[in-house]
C-alpha cells in the first residue's frame, strides 16, 4: 500500500524513532492513513484558527472573541483531560492577545487563496502534505513578492531544527504554487511556534543559522517506503 501523503509533523515525527521505530511508524501511516489523530490538529485548533484570522485582519479581536468563547465552555463537569486542553489553548492566545500582528509582515499585503493550489508536493518520491495558514503578496523593490505563516503547536514544543523543517517546506509550496508570478520570500517564509512563542524563517536555513535536516529525513523516509 502506498502512502497518499505524510504531513510535516509526522515527518518530524519519524524524525524522533528508533530505526525499528521508523518502519513500524511508516507502515502505520500507509495503513491506517490516521494524518489527523497522529498530528492532534483538533487539539488546538481553537487557538491556531484564531491566530490565522487575526494575522488575516491585522486584528487581536479574533483572539478576545476565541478567549470569550472558551471561558463560556468551561464547567465543573468537563473532564481534567479537556479543561486542560482549553487551558493550554487559553495560553496561546494570551500570549498573543495584545500582539502587533504586523511586525510579522513585510509592510502592506495583500492575502492570497490557497484554493486550487497544490498543498500535496512529492519530494524525493515522498507526498508531503504542506498546510501553511495564510499566503500574502507583497511589494519589494519593484518586484512582486510572496510570502507565507504558519502557526503551530505542540505540547513538548519542537525544536529549533524541527521549525526548520516547517520553513523550508513552506518556501517549496510557495516555489510550486507561485513562482511564476512572485518572487519568493525567504524571510517571509515564517514559522511561529505560539506556545513557546519562538519564530523562524527559511532565511535562518540559507543563512546557515540553523541545520537544515528536511532533505536527509525525506531520504530516509524514501528509503524505508
Amino acid at each position: 500500500m502506498t502512502m497518499k501523503k505524510i504531513s510535516i509533523n509526522n515527518i518530524i515525527i519519524f524524525r524522533q524513532k528508533s530505526e525499528k521505530g521508523k518502519q513500524t511508524f511508516l507502515n502505520y501511516l500507509r495503513k491506517k492513513s490516521l494524518e489527523k489523530t497522529t498530528e492532534g490538529g483538533n487539539y488546538w485548533v481553537r487557538s491556531l484558527s484564531a491566530m490565522s484570522n487575526a494575522f488575516k485582519n491585522n486584528d487581536n479581536k479574533p483572539l478576545k472573541d476565541k478567549i470569550a468563547e472558551i471561558l463560556d465552555l468551561f464547567n465543573p463537569k468537563l473532564t481534567k483531560q479537556t479543561k486542560d486542553m482549553y487551558q493550554r489553548n487559553l495560553d496561546i492566545l494570551h500570549n498573543y492577545e495584545d500582539f502587533d500582528f504586523s511586525t510579522w509582515m513585510p509592510g502592506t499585503i495583500n492575502i492570497l487563496s490557497k484554493t486550487n493550489k497544490r498543498s500535496i508536493i512529492y519530494l524525493n518520491t515522498v507526498p508531503v502534505q504542506i498546510t501553511p495558514n495564510q499566503i500574502y503578496s507583497f511589494d519589494k523593490d519593484d518586484r512582486k513578492c510572496v510570502g507565507a505563516i504558519w502557526f503551530v503547536s505542540k505540547l513538548e514544543g519542537y525544536t529549533t531544527e524541527e521549525l526548520g523543517i516547517f520553513s523550508e517546506a513552506l518556501f517549496i509550496y510557495l516555489s510550486n504554487n507561485f513562482e511564476e508570478e512572485y518572487s519568493v520570500s525567504q524571510e517571509n517564509c515564517l514559522v511561529v511556534d505560539v506556545l513557546a512563542k519562538k519564530e523562524v524563517n527559511y532565511k535562518m536555513i540559507i543563512d546557515k543559522e540553523i541545520s537544515s535536516v528536511f532533505n536527509s529525513t525525506l531520504l530516509a523516509i524514501k528509503k524505508l517506503m
